[in-house]
Order: C-alpha cells, then sequence, then structure tokens
C-alpha cells in the first residue's frame, strides 16, 4: 500500500492541477463558463441586428446595427430642405425599381402556385376580405401612447444629452430671457401682432442653432422624428459590409466602432479602460471575405483595445451553441441565408450556399399580400425609409405568419405614428398569412430585383491576401482528411492552386442558379455535394435552422417535408430531420461562440492586440490570421454543459 513517505497520494484526496489548463479541466461546465466567460466577450455582428455581451450571460444584448448622422446643413439649407414628417428618419440611399414584365409574370406564377399548395380558396376571389377604409381610424392621444418615446436628439453645452425633464425648462427659460430683452430694449412687454411675429422669428432662430448629437446608435436611431436632419446607416447589408461609391470602407469601419463602442459601454458597462483587461471572440458570417474580416478584426483590436481576439465562422458556432458536433447549418438572417455543412466541429467549404433574401424579404411580401387583398388601409405605409413603418410590419411577421395550409388570418391594431400629432390606430384583418413565407422555397415571390442590391460581387476576391507569401505557405500547407475536410480560407472558399482566382464568371453563374433555386435545392445540392454515403445521410438527419427566421411556425415541418421531395430517387436517403435548437435560434450562433471561446484552452489561434499593430500576425509564429480559421479539436466535447 502506498503511504506519504513513498511519494503516492493517499486516497480521498484530489489531485492537484499542476496548471492553470489543468485547472480549468477539472471544473464542472457551469463553474468553467462562470469563470473563464467573465473576461471573455462575445461579438456576433449581422446585417440587421448585433449581439454582444460576456460568454458567462445566458444571453446577449441585441442592439440594432444602425446609427443615424446628423446632417451638415447650413442656415439657408436648412430653411430650403424639405425634410418628411411622416415617421422615422430612414436611409436615403435605399432604392427601388420597377419588375420587368417577365418577372412580373414569374411572380404571378410563383403566387398562384402556392395558394394551390396551402389550399387558399379564397385568395383570387374579387371579394373584399379585410376593412380598407383608411379614413376609419380612431386617434389616439400622447397620453394613452404609452410604451413609445421619440428620440431625444438635443445636446447641452457639456456635450451631454439633455434630459426630457428638462426640456420644457430650458425651452422657458429661452423665453423668458426674450421677454427680459424685449422689456429692457422697449420699456414694457407688449402682446400686439408684431411682437408675436418676432417671437415666432426668435424661436425659428434658437431651432436652427440648437445643438443636436452628432449621432445615434441602435434602438434610438430608428425612433428619431423624420423632419429632423438626421440621415440613418447600416454599415452591415445582405450579410456583407455595406461598402459603395458613397459609403466607404473607411466610413463603414468608423460607424461599426461607434455602433460597438455603445453597446459595450452603455449597456455592457465596459468602458474603453476596462477592456484591455477582456478577451473578445468575434463570430463572423459565412458570408464575409478575407478582406471584410480582416477590418472587422481591426476594430476589435485596434479601435476597441481588446486584449486579444479570435474568429470563428458561424456555422461552426452554430453547431456548438445548440451542442452538437456536426450538421448541416442553416443559418436563417434577416437579409441572407447562408448554409454550411459541419463535421466533426470543421466547415466543409465546398458545401457552403448562399440566399440573398431573408426575414426582410419575407416582411415587404407581407405588405404586398395585404395590398393585394386590399385589406391594407394605410396608403404611405414605406418599408424602405420608415423604420418604424417596418417595424410595425415584422412585428406582425413574426406574431402571425406561420406555414400552415388553409386559410390564416387575423385582425390586429396597427398604430401610425408621426411626431408632433396624435397616433392614428386601424384595425385591420390580415389575410393569407401563410403566403409570405413561402417566399424561402420560391424565391420569386419576395421580388427580390425590385430593391437595390448590394453594389459589389458576392464573391470578392481578396487579392492583397492571394499575393501574399503567407497565403503561398497556407495552401503549401494544406491538408485534407478522408472526410473530405479542408482548413482554408475564412469564408469558407478551400485553397485550389488548380483553379483561377481571379475567375468571377463561373462564381457569378453559381451564384445566380442558387438565387434562382428555393431553400430546398440549396440544402440538397449542398449536403450531396458530398461524396460518402454514410456522409450525406448523417447531415439530412442534423439539419439545424437557426437565425430569427427559424422562429416561423410550421417550419421545421415545411422544410423536412420539401427537402426529402427534393432529393433525387435515385439516392440513397429516406430520412430527413430539423433538429430541435437548445434555445433562442436567434442567439444560437453567439452562444457557440462562447461555449468555443471557453474550451479553447490553449488559445493558440487567438491574435495578441501587440502583434496586431505590428504586422497582423500570430504571436510566437509566422502564421497570419486566417489560421485562426478552425479552432482545432480540443476539449470540444463538453456539450453537457448546454443542458
Amino acid at each position: 500500500m502506498a503511504n506519504a513517505s513513498s511519494g503516492g497520494v493517499p486516497r480521498g484526496v484530489p489531485v492537484q492541477p499542476t496548471s492553470q489548463q489543468d485547472y480549468y479541466k477539472s471544473l464542472v461546465p457551469s463553474q468553467l463558463v462562470a469563470e473563464r466567460g467573465e473576461e471573455i466577450v462575445v461579438i456576433n455582428p449581422g446585417s440587421a441586428n448585433v449581439r454582444i455581451g460576456l460568454a458567462s450571460a445566458k444571453a446577449p444584448v441585441s442592439v440594432p446595427h444602425c446609427i443615424a448622422h446628423q446632417l451638415r446643413m447650413s442656415g439657408s439649407e436648412q430653411d430650403s430642405a424639405e425634410l418628411p414628417k411622416k415617421g422615422a428618419i430612414g436611409d436615403s440611399r435605399f432604392g427601388t425599381s420597377s419588375l420587368s414584365a417577365s418577372r412580373v409574370d414569374e411572380r404571378q406564377d410563383a403566387l398562384e402556385l402556392v395558394v394551390s399548395q396551402l389550399k387558399v380558396r379564397s385568395f383570387f376571389s374579387d371579394a373584399k376580405a379585410g376593412a380598407g377604409d383608411s379614413n376609419s381610424c380612431e386617434l389616439l392621444s400622447k397620453e394613452r401612447d404609452t410604451g413609445f418615446e421619440w428620440t431625444n436628439v438635443e445636446e447641452n453645452f457639456a456635450g451631454r444629452s439633455v434630459p426630457r425633464i428638462q426640456k420644457s425648462s430650458i425651452a422657458n427659460d429661452r423665453t423668458d430671457d426674450f421677454y427680459k430683452n424685449h422689456e429692457r430694449n422697449s420699456g414694457k412687454v407688449t402682446t400686439d401682432a408684431d411682437d408675436a411675429k418676432d417671437m415666432e422669428l426668435h424661436k425659428q432662430k434658437l431651432d436652427r442653432f440648437k445643438l443636436y448629437r452628432k449621432y445615434i446608435c441602435g434602438e434610438e436611431a430608428l425612433k428619431i422624428p423624420a423632419s429632423l436632419p438626421y440621415t440613418l446607416y447600416r454599415p452591415m447589408c445582405r450579410g456583407r459590409l455595406n461598402i459603395s461609391s458613397k459609403y466607404s470602407m473607411q466610413q463603414v469601419c468608423d460607424d461599426i466602432y461607434r455602433i460597438w463602442d455603445y453597446i459595450l459601454t452603455e449597456k455592457c458597462q465596459i468602458g474603453s479602460k476596462l477592456r484591455p483587461r477582456f478577451s473578445a471572440v468575434l463570430v463572423v458570417p459565412d458570408t464575409l471575405d478575407n478582406r471584410e474580416v480582416k477590418e472587422l478584426l481591426s476594430v476589435v483590436l485596434r479601435d476597441l483595445q481588446f486584449h486579444s481576439a479570435v474568429v470563428i465562422q458561424e456555422c461552426v458556432a452554430a453547431t456548438f451553441g445548440n451542442g452538437f458536433s456536426s450538421g448541416c447549418i442553416v443559418n436563417m438572417g434577416s437579409q441572407v441565408i447562408s448554409g454550411m455543412c459541419v463535421e466533426e466541429g470543421v466547415a466543409i467549404p465546398s458545401t457552403r450556399f448562399l440566399l440573398p433574401y431573408g426575414g426582410d424579404d419575407i416582411t415587404r411580401c407581407l405588405l404586398w399580400i395585404q395590398r393585394r387583398k386590399k385589406t391594407w388601409p394605410i396608403a404611405d405605409t414605406d418599408l424602405l425609409r420608415d423604420p418604424l413603418d417596418f417595424q410595425t410590419l415584422e412585428k406582425l411577421k413574426e406574431t402571425h405568419c406561420v406555414l400552415f395550409d388553409g386559410e390564416q388570418h387575423t385582425t390586429v391594431d396597427v398604430r401610425c405614428r408621426m411626431a408632433g400629432e396624435p397616433t392614428r390606430v386601424y384595425t385591420i384583418l390580415l389575410s393569407s398569412l401563410n403566403i409570405p413565407p413561402m417566399g424561402l422555397f420560391y424565391p420569386s415571390l419576395l421580388s427580390l430585383e425590385e430593391f437595390s442590391p448590394l453594389s459589389r460581387p458576392w464573391f470578392h476576391i481578396d487579392h492583397e491576401d492571394n499575393t501574399d507569401d503567407a497565403f503561398s505557405e497556407a495552401g503549401r500547407r494544406l491538408e485534407t482528411n478522408e472526410t473530405g475536410l479542408t482548413n482554408g480560407s475564412l469564408n469558407g472558399n478551400s485553397i485550389n492552386n488548380d483553379s483561377d482566382p481571379y475567375d468571377f464568371e463561373d462564381k457569378e453563374k453559381k451564384e445566380v442558379e442558387e438565387i434562382s433555386s428555393g431553400l430546398a435545392q440549396a440544402i440538397v445540392k449542398s449536403i450531396l455535394s458530398l461524396g460518402r454515403v454514410d456522409l450525406q445521410k448523417k447531415l439530412f438527419a442534423s439539419i439545424q435552422l437557426v437565425g430569427g427566421v427559424g422562429l416561423t411556425k410550421g417550419l421545421v415541418d415545411a422544410v423536412e417535408e420539401r427537402v426529402l421531395h427534393a432529393i433525387p430517387v435515385d439516392e440513397a436517403v429516406d430520412t430527413v430531420e430539423v433538429l430541435p435548437n437548445r434555445m433562442d435560434p436567434m442567439n444560437i450562433t453567439w452562444k457557440g461562440g462562447a461555449v468555443l471561446a471557453v474550451l479553447d484552452f490553449g488559445r493558440d489561434s487567438w491574435v495578441q492586440y501587440e502583434d496586431w499593430l505590428d504586422g497582423m500576425v500570430m504571436v510566437g509564429s509566422g502564421r497570419k490570421y486566417r489560421d485562426s480559421n478552425t479552432l482545432q479539436a480540443q476539449a470540444f466535447w463538453y456539450n453537457a454543459m448546454l443542458d
């Protein structure tokens, strides 16, 4: 029997960890997340929202990914400018174009097919389905319209926002000053028409020289009255950085920094002085290219000044967020649907697909359906330029749109707001609520060409990386295992020496093909691109739907049925299953990033702040950030921590 003198460890005495990594591995999952998660911030940017929070938190802070900038105009320009009065400020860069005759016919054919499949027999009837009288509405006073406040855009002379309570007192003080000056000059205060006119002119001058906040981020930016000199900007669009001739890369990155800095400071209580103590996890969409990821990483390390950072793809994060290691991940966001197969924690680049539509397009389709049915009485609804209109339809879509057969209708109260006027409340009978979500399977129904797309190709080649020696070395080190998995570039494109990196033609053809196909066909094509039958069966039985659109009622059954029917008859696959989500599908990718970061004990793939500023290299080696694409399999099988 061993004793203390012989160097053994007595029974019942726990073995002490010999290093920090051993100590972390000795903890139970809940303790591990609580302890390590307090020093890690997870950032998951998207086209509509950005989710940021500590890895130890149960859910992130979700904030609209937008910013409002004050328009710089002189006094004469302000007098001549005609700002819209209805609703809130919008993005003036949005544009629409009319559909061609062929596209109109395609949309009509798709509508007839969907109506037939869903058995909505009364859709094409001439009878009016709901109340369409735009004059029949109730006026709601400001006191009764609770739960909504317009954003205060004023600043005081110290550069801070003026509290709402002080607004009236400041205005009264300015008015009192006017009367005092008038009394001092004339000896008495008069109330004739001339003095009233002078008072009005004085108020207009005061309004002209108000100190407005230079920019406003997040939810507040969507509630600025349209009559104020602001314009809205969205740094991400359709899953990409929203770069154009009028919105440069530098402006986009500056706006991203302002939005993220606002969230970290105001929502997460992590100021600029505290951030060097934290590490950051950047969970990036699969739609971004290398240059865009590099710019986002620069924002995290150079501008926000985190101690270190790591980049994780959304598809990989989603698997671990759900507690699985493999699956066909379908990320259904607001403006783009992306998918990729993941096997044992490693993404398979050849299976990636992109569908440039999402929840926002379903929202616009909902309005189109209601107007076609003559059930929408608000004629001036503008989803592109009025965020309040869009939020109203978005909430109706999330609450009432379903994917069930038969007649689907409901009665709702819709509020239309205008600054300084009573709120109008309409009672509307919404009908055919199961038709808009069918646009996921029939994209022609969404009329994507009607709205302004990205101003550049989806597949963008990073020429700087292609000519880099480190990139060539990465290509020579490329390894392919027996499952066909490759560790390639961050955006999922594998490094292929036989392909022409400057050949856009095939990629554009591929993208057009994916746009014309629906969600079911894209999933089938993605999985069948793998050669192994056993792997195909495994992935067809482990489809994961994440993102906000995944909350649509009836979507799971619709995807299973349509994917099964889309599989060719000569394929040896007879089972299709969508795995249930363990948490809110909108937060799964964020949670997966937190799980991966907590379990990455070695941190070999993390980029340090000093090294990134020196040359964007990994600490202790000559590798570039692209090598942090895949966190190699370590102790990632602690999925019980999510139970």
